[in-house]
């Protein structure tokens, strides 16, 4: 008899109970899934015993009519990836990650910052080592953890070009190099002038299932540019994303 065989017949004994609604039957609804998963697993993995590891290749299209968004005030905004460069030794994957522009100033001549909250690849919230940019623990939705990416992933986050690193506001300490520096093959010439962007690097993990380049990043940032006034005056104004309509013409009193 069949793995499969076996769970279809402990299927049909428990149906009754599983069909409740009740604290007992979602567990047993859960350990049921749990034991056909690891069973499925410890399948595959016999059948893939001995092959070799030839790695992932991944295509990604150009988008030609990508914008940069502009933010205000808070909310999780969608990365877009606009370089990619792997290690030499075919391990590391670097990808730069822009999010959105850098705004301009309050109506009180304060200049706006844009500060970084949150991160999420694929679903998964990121924890960080004391480093403030090591990946050490990821989250799922329900708060749930897990160590499986600890030390593979870093992210550098920038909040007006490559030379101005931040870092999240849950850690004590973060990233504090230019993306120069990080980024493979980038030079002082890479300014990503006035851009709100990461640098993710990546280190390739067949064991942690980590394979691929993530195409779900998302960031949660915050703006202190909240006012409508504000946000208003400098969308109007500004001569990069916004009007461009001149100052002596735009009343504020």
């Amino acid at each position: 008899m069949s793995f499969l065989d076996s769970i279809k017949s402990v299927g049909k004994q428990a149906l009754g109970f599983l069909g409740g609604d009740g604290i007992g039957s979602t567990l047993a609804r859960t350990a049921l899934l749990g034991y056909a998963l690891n069973r499925v697993n410890k399948s595959m993995n016999k059948a893939n015993e001995g092959l070799q590891d030839k790695g992932s290749n991944i295509t990604i299209a150009a988008d030609t009519e990508y914008k940069v968004p502009v933010l205000y005030g808070s909310a999780f905004v969608p990365g877009k990836i606009i370089d990619a460069q792997l290690s030499s030794d075919n391990k590391t994957m670097s990808i730069a990650v822009v999010l959105c522009e850098r705004t301009g100033s309050l109506i009180d001549g304060t200049q706006s910052v844009i500060s970084f909250n949150e991160i999420y690849i694929d679903g998964f919230r990121l924890g960080f080592r004391s480093d403030g940019y090591t990946v050490e623990n990821i989250y799922d939705t329900e708060g749930n953890s897990s160590n499986v990416w600890d030390g593979l992933v870093k992210v550098y986050p920038y909040n007006n070009g490559s030379s101005n690193p931040t870092q999240f506001t849950s850690e004590a300490t973060g990233n504090s190099t230019a993306a120069s520096s990080i980024f493979p093959g980038w030079t002082a010439n890479h300014t990503m002038d006035d851009l709100v962007f990461v640098v993710i690097q990546l280190t390739y993990n067949k064991k942690q299932k980590l394979t691929t380049v993530g195409q779900n990043i998302m960031v949660k940032l915050t703006n202190t540019m909240t006012k409508p006034g504000d946000c208003l005056n400098d969308y109007m104004q500004n001569t990069r994303y916004g009007a461009g309509i001149p100052a002596t013409e735009v009343d504020v009193s």
